[in-house]
């Protein structure tokens, strides 16, 4: 794994803790979602965007929660 692929590693990993500390059902500040809908949703959201305008921020957080929310409005 070459630095670049670890850094970018490290820093999705940063985010997805960053997302649970919010959403996380059990322990987050705003308890909406499991670790596994919150890893999905954040796939989601990659996947979805142009990832060069990704910044790991409070933004970026919003929008995997809007995401979320979706998904719970589809069930």
């Amino acid at each position: 794994m070459t630095t670049i692929n670890k850094e970018l590693h490290a820093e999705i990993k940063y985010f997805e803790n960053y997302c649970n500390e919010f959403y996380n059902s059990k322990t987050g500040i705003y308890p909406i979602a499991t670790k596994q809908e919150i890893k999905d949703a954040i796939k989601i959201y990659f996947l979805t965007n142009d990832f060069s305008n990704i910044e790991f921020d409070s933004l970026d957080r919003e929008k995997v929660r809007l995401i979320l929310d979706k998904n719970y409005s589809l069930v």
